[in-house]
C-alpha cells in the first residue's frame, strides 16, 4: 500500500509540519509500502527533503487539482492533516476541491475542531467527513463534539492519540549537559505567542519557594508573528521577568525547538507546564510530548488537557491564576514522593502514545479502509510505479521553479 501524506512539512516551522514529518517515519516502509508527502508551502521554504514527491503552492488552486490526479495515479491511499489556516482559498476551502478529486480512500486527521464554528468552518469540516472514508481525533471529548455540533456520525470517526516520540536519555545527564545540576526545572515549550499564556507561568515564578527552582520557555517566536509584529511579546514576558526580580529563575531559549533539542529539554525537566488561557483547544503536541517524556504535567483545564491528563496522569489549575499553579508547584517540590507519583502515571501512558504505535494504527486503519473498498487490489507494478513517482517529482519541480 502506497500513501500520499499531505500537509506541511520541515524545513516549514510548524505543528503540522511537524506532525506530519513524524507520521511519515512511523510508518511501515518495504517495496509495497512507499510513501511520499504531498507538501503544502507558502513559498517560504527554500529546499524540502526527498521524501516531498509533490509541492501544493497554498493559493494556487490548480496545484491541488494535479495533486489529486497524482494521487489517482500512484497512489493507493491519502492521509490529510487538517488545519483550516493551511490551506488556500476562503477558509481553506481548496482541499475541499482537491477531496472531491481524489478516488482512493482518503483518512482525514483533524488537528482542530471548534465548538462555535462560523458558517464556512462548519462547512468545510462536513465536507471533510463526507468526502474523506474516516476522519481521526486524538480525544473523545473531539468524538462528542463532531456528532454534537457537526452532526456526524461517530462510526465515520476514529481515535488515534497524538504520537510522542521515544525518550532515552537520562535526567542526571541531560540536567549535565543543559547546566541543570542540582535544579528542580519547570519546562514550557511551543512557538511564543499571546495565546499561550506565559505571563500566568512567569507571575506564579514569583512565588515559588526552592532556592533551586529553574523555569525554561524554550521556543522561538510564531514566523507570523514574527512577520507583522516583531519579537515585542518575548520582550514584554522578559520585562515581566525583570520587573519580578526572578531573573535567577526564569530562562528563555529563542531556538525553535527541534526534535533532538527537545528531547534533551524534556528529559532534563521535573515539571511541565503548559498555562493556557483559553478553554477551547481540542489537541496539543506539546503537552502529549511532555507526557511521554515522563514529566509531572500541569495546566490548565482546557479540552484537551482534561482528557489528556485524566486519571491521575496530572495535575490542573484554574485559567489565569498564578498563585493556584504556583502552589500546585510548591506542592510537588516539597514532596518528591507525589512528583515521582504523577511522573510514573505519565511515562506509563505516554508508553501508549509512541510514534512507533500511532503510525501502526494508522496504516492498520488505511489498510482497512483500502480492503472494504477494493482499492488494495487494484496494484500497479512496484517499479512501474516508482518510475510514475520520479517522473511526476520531477515534472513538479519544473513547474515550481
Amino acid at each position: 500500500m502506497k500513501i500520499a501524506i499531505i500537509g506541511t512539512y520541515p524545513p516549514r516551522q510548524c505543528g503540522i509540519a511537524t506532525f506530519s514529518h513524524d507520521l511519515y517515519h512511523s510508518l511501515p516502509r518495504s517495496l509495497a509500502n512507499d510513501h511520499h508527502i504531498f507538501a503544502v508551502s507558502d513559498g517560504s521554504e527554500y529546499v524540502f527533503p526527498e521524501e516531498v514527491t509533490y509541492i501544493i503552492e497554498k493559493e494556487n488552486l490548480d496545484s491541488y487539482i494535479q495533486a489529486a490526479d497524482v494521487i489517482n495515479n500512484a497512489f493507493d491511499a491519502c492521509i490529510i492533516q487538517h488545519e483550516y489556516g493551511i490551506f488556500g482559498g476562503e477558509t481553506g476551502s481548496y482541499i475541499i476541491d482537491l477531496l472531491q478529486h481524489l478516488n482512493v480512500p482518503v483518512l482525514t486527521n483533524l488537528h482542530t475542531v471548534l465548538e462555535h464554528p462560523h458558517h464556512n468552518e462548519y462547512r468545510i469540516l462536513r465536507e471533510l467527513a463526507q468526502y474523506s472514508s474516516k476522519i481521526t481525533v486524538m480525544t473523545s471529548r473531539a468524538i462528542n463534539m463532531l456528532e454534537t455540533i457537526y452532526q456526524i456520525d461517530r462510526n465515520q470517526v476514529s481515535l488515534i492519540p497524538h504520537g510522542v516520540p521515544n525518550f532515552d536519555c537520562d535526567q542526571e545527564m541531560a540536567k549535565r549537559k543543559l547546566g541543570f545540576q542540582n535544579k528542580k526545572v519547570m519546562l514550557s515549550f511551543g512557538f511564543l505567542g499571546k495565546s499561550k499564556g506565559f505571563e500566568t507561568a512567569i507571575q506564579a515564578v514569583s512565588e515559588i519557594e526552592d532556592d533551586d527552582f529553574v523555569y525554561i520557555i524554550l521556543g522561538s517566536t510564531h514566523p507570523n508573528v514574527l512577520k507583522h509584529e516583531g519579537d515585542a511579546y518575548r520582550h514584554d514576558l522578559m520585562d515581566m521577568v525583570m520587573a519580578l526580580n526572578i531573573g535567577h529563575k526564569v530562562q528563555f531559549v529563542n531556538q525553535f525547538a527541534s526534535e533532538k533539542l527537545l528531547k534533551e529539554y524534556l528529559s532534563a525537566c521535573d515539571i511541565y507546564v503548559t498555562p493556557y488561557p483559553n478553554e477551547n483547544q481540542i489537541s496539543s503536541g506539546t503537552l502529549s510530548f511532555a507526557l511521554g517524556a515522563g514529566a509531572a504535567c500541569i495546566s490548565t483545564p482546557y479540552w484537551y488537557a482534561k482528557d489528556l491528563l485524566a486519571d491521575d496522569r496530572g495535575l490542573f489549575f484554574p485559567f489565569n491564576d498564578a498563585h493556584a499553579l504556583s502552589s500546585v508547584v510548591n506542592d510537588l517540590l516539597d514532596q518528591p514522593e507525589k512528583m515521582h507519583y504523577y511522573r510514573n502515571n505519565a511515562l506509563e501512558y505516554g508508553k501508549q502514545m509512541s510514534w512507533a504505535n500511532v503510525g501502526k494504527k494508522q496504516f492498520q486503519l488505511l489498510n482497512e479502509l483500502c480492503t472494504a473498498s477494493k482499492t488494495s487490489t487494484i496494484c500497479f507494478n512496484d517499479t512501474v510505479q516508482q518510475n510514475n513517482i520520479t517522473n511526476i517529482f520531477h515534472s513538479n519541480k519544473r513547474l515550481s521553479s
